[in-house]
């Protein structure tokens, strides 16, 4: 069985996926006003205040954090490398960051065809699909689609 912490941290590279596949498509949409723009309370320390670029964001409306907060995948670019982090948020606004902080939780993902892996932990698969929803797997298994924010 799958643990609530491989399963965190498989969201968190699909998430990392789905965001730099959204950068890639040439037509840019804006977030839709509903339920799924949250406000984010991120509670994760950062490693020396190092920042990129974000890609994309999902949130993963199956799970939730032991104190009930909602949790969120965002994919962050920095220079040649990309990871994906989960972020946790209460309230029914999501702010995002355009520069936001690599925590010492996010992984580094790499390309791989269609989808992303965890560099550390190959087993990690991230996909977005046609609709924008990330997709993640544990080997070949899918264990979450996370709603696309951003």
């Amino acid at each position: 069985m799958v643990s609530k912490e491989s399963i965190f941290k498989l969201f968190a590279s699909v998430v990392a996926v789905t965001v730099i596949a959204a950068c890639s498509n040439e037509e840019k949409k804006k977030p839709a006003a509903d339920s799924t723009a949250m406000a984010k309370s991120n509670t994760v320390v950062t490693m020396h205040a190092d920042t990129g670029h974000l890609v994309g964001a999902w949130h993963d409306e199956a799970i939730k954090t032991e104190d009930g907060k909602d949790i969120a995948y965002e994919v962050i670019s920095k220079g040649n490398k990309v990871y994906i982090q989960a972020i946790t948020f209460t309230g029914k606004s999501l702010t995002l960051n355009d520069a936001p902080p690599i925590t010492s939780s996010a992984s580094e993902i790499k390309k791989d065809g269609d989808k992303y892996v965890g560099v550390n932990s190959p087993t990690e698969v991230y996909k977005v699909d046609k609709t924008g929803n990330l997709l993640i797997y544990d080997g070949e298994t899918l264990v979450a689609v996370c709603k696309k924010i951003l």
